[in-house]
């Protein structure tokens, strides 16, 4: 399918690409439609919920090469769930089941309007700001949604 590279800027590191291959998600961004954040927010969604719902292995798990630590493997599936069942508190199970047709199932825009009974530039728009909601909600994750990150302290 269709790759996108996004580049991804954290504070403090280098910046690094990220490839996306959902074709919806590629001509989204191509079009101008959403953001590098939103784009790198799906496919942080994605691999959470196939991580943390559907059980799949953590693909950063088991690039660190050879077998992961099974205790990392559990805290990684743990964090992804909270992060799924976070992301469905803050923009609502309509949401979700948005994000699982246009990411775990790569279905078109044409394809959720057809399964949803709605006129597709309505469902266009719909995931467009659903996207970009979501890379709000992924910018402002508590510390504690990250088992290897320390929560985050304001120091005054």
């Amino acid at each position: 399918g269709d790759i996108a590279t996004i580049w991804l800027e954290e504070k403090g590191k280098p910046t690094i690409a990220v490839s996306s291959s959902c074709g919806l998600l590629n001509k989204l961004h191509n079009s101008g439609a959403i953001s590098d954040a939103a784009v790198a927010s799906a496919q942080a969604w994605a691999r959470d919920y196939e991580t943390g719902i559907m059980g799949g292995k953590d693909p950063e798990a088991s690039s660190k090469g050879g077998n992961p630590d099974p205790e990392y493997a559990l805290l990684s599936r743990i964090a992804a769930a909270a992060r799924c069942r976070y992301v469905v508190k803050c923009l609502g199970k309509r949401s979700e089941d948005f994000l699982y047709s246009l990411l775990i199932d790569h279905m078109s825009i044409s394809q959720i309007a057809g399964q949803r009974k709605r006129d597709r530039r309505y469902i266009s728009g719909a995931i467009e700001l659903l996207l970009e909601q979501l890379s709000d909600v992924y910018a402002n994750l508590p510390g504690e949604m990250w088992f290897n990150k320390a929560p985050q302290t304001t120091d005054k």
